[in-house]
């Protein structure tokens, strides 16, 4: 039996890193990603303006959450939402109702 040993998808945690789950659906189905701890709980500050929302990957601010990808965090007593761009989403754009990201952009992180 071959088994499969996988980090977290969202950074490059080795294989064997203790990992949950982070769900988001594709356009025909749920999609489930590997989610390490550091990346399960990291989350930008709110940008001041009021409908603009923050990638919790890299803190890029968009003017919709439509052009970021939403997922559900389930990793174990920790459970919530995390909201990343397509350069933090594993893959890229994982929802069918995701905007274009580059129409969206209101201000890129302070390097």
């Amino acid at each position: 039996m071959q088994q499969t040993f996988v980090g977290c998808a969202f950074c490059d945690a080795p294989p064997g890193t203790e990992t949950g789950e982070a769900h988001t659906w594709g356009q025909d189905e749920r999609v489930t990603h590997p989610i390490c701890i550091d990346c399960a709980i990291q989350t930008e500050p709110d940008p001041d303006e009021r409908d603009h929302v923050a990638c919790d990957g890299c803190g890029l601010v968009v003017d919709t959450l439509a052009a970021l990808t939403r997922f559900r965090v389930e990793l174990g007593h920790l459970e919530g939402p995390i909201q990343l761009c397509a350069r933090c989403s594993p893959g890229g754009l994982a929802t069918y109702w995701t905007h274009d990201l580059e129409e969206h952009l209101v201000a890129t992180p302070a390097e």
